[in-house]
């Protein structure tokens, strides 16, 4: 799924899951961002994060959908799926999260355009941390 594409919503094969955020555990931003962002689904209930180092069989259930975490965070969410900055975007009316990180967060993702704009300097930030881990990306 290429960065363009990312931007769209599918519908998800993989509802037995429930909602859930697929997200990079071994990156520190992303790991950040789950953690601290306190995300709810629309029906109260938090949202179950993932991290996909730890999820493989998930992982490949979402590859065989041609749907690739190197491109971006996955969130599925009643039976719809989004990824990168699409993702990001729906999570912004589900940032619970509160003081200054959780304020920026529901105040970046609130606008499309902008998260769009900034989603690829986020994978780069992602790949250059991962690489000064020692960890080339999937």
């Amino acid at each position: 799924m290429t960065s363009q594409e990312a931007e769209h919503t599918e519908t998800a094969d993989v509802s037995a899951q429930g909602d859930f955020l697929l997200y990079d555990g071994e990156c520190p931003f992303c790991s950040f961002y789950a953690r601290k962002s306190g995300f709810k689904t629309p029906c109260g209930r938090p949202l179950t994060l993932i991290d996909a180092n730890r999820a493989p069989e998930l992982l490949a259930g979402l590859r065989g959908q041609d749907c690739d975490v190197e491109e971006g965070m996955v969130l599925v969410l009643e039976g719809r799926r989004y990824q990168g900055a699409a993702a990001m975007t729906a999570l912004a009316a589900m940032t619970g999260g509160t003081g200054w990180f959780g304020g920026l967060s529901r105040w970046f993702a609130s606008n499309p355009k902008r998260v769009r704009a900034f989603y690829p300097w986020f994978r780069r930030l992602r790949r250059a941390a991962l690489w000064l881990k020692g960890r080339a990306t999937r």
